[in-house]
């Protein structure tokens, strides 16, 4: 008796605690999945959150993408373009390159050629110079002959170089009483100084360096001529007076 009811009172026990703990679970229930439901909507909504950040990276990366495409795509259009310009330009450097080649080539056959002709020229210039000299030096014979005799006829001059090398003046038809006669004059040119210097006059009268000096001043060997003559001239009017003692 007391076995079955301690039992029954166990099974009893039993039911109550069965009993207590559904409406515990029932309890719980509810508040377990309504916070079991808002997580998982929380979660889910950060999910959508995450995605829609991820999508939006996505996005700028490939913005970013097309815009670094599209910008390498215009450096590179840009490049071939700049690429094409120099190459433009190398082809025209080069065209008048060769242009200037050409032309240089040119000039160096036209050179060459007149090289070759450069020894027939100078023998036809030596004979042509030789033709001319020649000439020049019949004409200037001829000049000279005609002079030296036009002096001597005209003027009763006479030029010599003396064996000393000395230049020496020879005057006739100065005395009127013998045409014939001579006067000379010669003189020298120093080797130092470049300039004339009397040798001796015959007959030996005053006032011939004067002449000489006036000659260097000048160079006119003309008034030389017709200053001694009339030195000349003055001693056949007065020897006394002009004769060096």
């Amino acid at each position: 008796m007391d076995i079955m009811d301690t039992t029954e009172r166990q099974g009893i026990q039993a039911l109550q605690l069965q009993y207590h703990l559904n409406i515990i679970q029932e309890k719980y229930r509810d508040q377990l999945s309504a916070k079991f439901s808002q997580d998982c909507h929380n979660s889910l909504q950060e999910a959508e959150n995450q995605l829609q950040h991820y999508e939006n990276l996505a996005s700028q990366y490939a913005a970013i993408h097309n815009n670094a495409k599209r910008e390498s795509l215009r450096r590179q259009r840009e490049k071939k373009k700049e690429n094409r310009s120099k190459m433009k330009d190398l082809n025209s450097m080069i065209y008048q390159q060769e242009s200037n080649l050409q032309q240089v080539e040119n000039k160096n056959e036209q050179i060459q050629t007149r090289i070759q002709q450069v020894p027939t020229q100078i023998q036809e210039n030596k004979e042509e110079i030789s033709l001319v000299r020649e000439a020049a030096n019949a004409i200037n014979a001829d000049f000279y002959a005609k002079a030296v005799q036009m002096f001597q006829d005209r003027l009763g001059l006479t030029i010599q170089k003396t064996k000393d090398k000395k230049m020496k003046f020879i005057y006739t038809r100065i005395d009127p009483n013998d045409h014939n006669k001579e006067f000379s004059i010669s003189f020298g040119i120093d080797s130092a100084s470049k300039l004339y210097y009397l040798h001796e006059s015959v007959p030996n009268i005053t006032g011939t360096q004067p002449v000489i000096d006036r000659m260097n001043e000048s160079g006119n060997l003309r008034a030389f001529v017709k200053d001694v003559r009339s030195l000349f001239q003055d001693y056949i009017n007065n020897p006394v007076a002009l004769l060096q003692q």
